[in-house]
């Protein structure tokens, strides 16, 4: 038999719509917000009306496997809610999106491999959603608006030495790790060090995972500390009026 890769594998199969998927996992077509024919997202009223629910059991696949990229996490886990599926249980795999970065990178994509992975894989492994280009944006707006503000005046007497919000982008970029921005001349502001991160390290990625909803979304947000004062006081994204702004991009 002649050897398949992952992405020919992933390629040959034949996909059922998503609300087909949906119907299997008890999701009505009209709680479902479609991206093409193959992904959607889950209404937020379809979410909340499942609090009264027992929650199900959840089992959790981590740790590196004994290889020299620890490979297998997530072929792991498709792996394994396949099998339970196959014998009659009701399960769903729950994984996160794949970060550009290590896709390009040594690790590669993050979707499985084999027989055991997500389809589909190369949307998936990509740009899927949107949703880390929109936290891209939204985290680099309010790094705008800190420089935009030190500009103007600096009215909330922000310290440029005492700035921790850095800027970031989803690819791995080791040049733009540490960089110094503001040259050029007085109408680009003020040269000050700072650099990138990349887009999954960013605290808008892990509160937009742990926000209710919108109000606790914006609220968690506004909270960010992004520089401190000279008498060492914070100075949140709330302060720049940035948390609505971050809000509408996400």
């Amino acid at each position: 038999m002649t050897h398949r890769t992952d992405i020919e594998i992933a390629r040959a199969a034949t996909k059922k719509p998503i609300q087909e998927i949906g119907a299997r996992l008890g999701i009505p077509a009209e709680h479902l917000l479609p991206y093409g024919h193959d992904k959607a997202k889950i209404a937020q009223p379809f979410i909340a009306s499942l609090a009264g629910r027992p929650e199900g059991r959840l089992i959790l696949c981590t740790a590196i496997n004994p290889t020299p990229a620890g490979e297998g996490k997530t072929t792991t886990t498709v792996g394994l809610v396949d099998g339970l599926n196959r014998i009659g249980r009701k399960a769903a795999v729950c994984i996160r999106e794949a970060s550009l970065g290590p896709n390009f990178g040594m690790k590669g994509g993050a979707a499985g491999g084999g027989m055991a992975q997500v389809v589909p894989m190369e949307e998936m492994n990509l740009h899927f959603t949107g949703d880390f280009h929109a936290i891209t944006a939204a985290h680099n707006l309010l790094a705008a608006m800190i420089d935009n503000h030190i500009y103007w005046g600096n009215e909330l007497g922000i310290d440029d030495r005492r700035i921790s919000w850095r800027r970031v982008m989803d690819m791995n970029d080791r040049a733009l790790r540490d960089i110094v921005v503001g040259l050029g001349g007085v109408a680009n502001g003020f040269s000050r060090q700072t650099g990138f991160d990349i887009t999954v390290a960013s605290e808008v990625m892990a509160i937009l995972c742990l926000s209710r909803d919108l109000q606790d979304l914006e609220r968690r947000l506004g909270d960010i500390i992004v520089a401190y004062r000279r008498d060492r006081s914070p100075i949140r994204a709330r302060d720049l009026k940035a948390d609505g702004a971050m809000t509408v991009l996400l």
